[in-house]
């Protein structure tokens, strides 16, 4: 194989020999998000795409692309709802003859989380995973995810007032 196309394969893998990559997409939930029991709140994820690529919106704008998708899981007595996607932005390929909607730069996923009325005083970690398809102008990377840990707490329930 000659030197150039080493390159080419080892950039398009991502990383040079004994390098670790650099994501082309980072995920950074928030600090904490609170939800009184038997209560609701929402938590918004941000997403940020390094220069140069895009992943597809959700939904994708055609059938065969593969769309951002971010799954949550539930803990015992914190669950989540079904995530809200931000519209695409449309973008259009050299050559092309349609928009693609698509998710560049930084944009944010909420995702609303119920906690029950049982769920007891303390600190969880919801575990998620963000899947996309990192694309520029020429290629599309081979799907990936990246993890992430989404801190709730349960704060103690107030004790009901009494009357003077």
């Amino acid at each position: 194989m000659r030197a150039g196309a080493v390159f080419a394969a080892t950039f398009l893998a991502g990383a040079l020999p004994g390098s670790k990559p650099t994501p082309v997409v980072n995920v950074k939930p928030p600090t904490s998000v609170v939800v009184a029991p038997g209560g609701s709140s929402e938590a918004r994820l941000t997403v940020f795409v390094s220069d140069g690529f895009h992943l597809q919106a959700n939904p994708a704008s055609q059938e065969y692309l593969v769309p951002t998708k971010l799954e949550v899981e539930r803990a015992s007595d914190v669950w989540p709802g079904k995530p809200i996607y931000p519209p695409g932005r449309p973008y259009r390929l050299q050559g092309a003859a349609s928009d693609l909607a698509i998710y560049d730069g930084t944009f944010e996923i909420c995702v609303p989380l119920e906690a029950s009325n049982d769920a007891a005083p303390g600190d969880r970690s919801l575990q998620g995973t963000l899947h996309y398809q990192a694309c520029d102008t020429r290629i599309c990377l081979k799907p990936a995810s990246v993890g992430f840990a989404l801190p709730v707490r349960i704060p103690e329930r107030l004790a009901p007032k009494s009357p003077k």
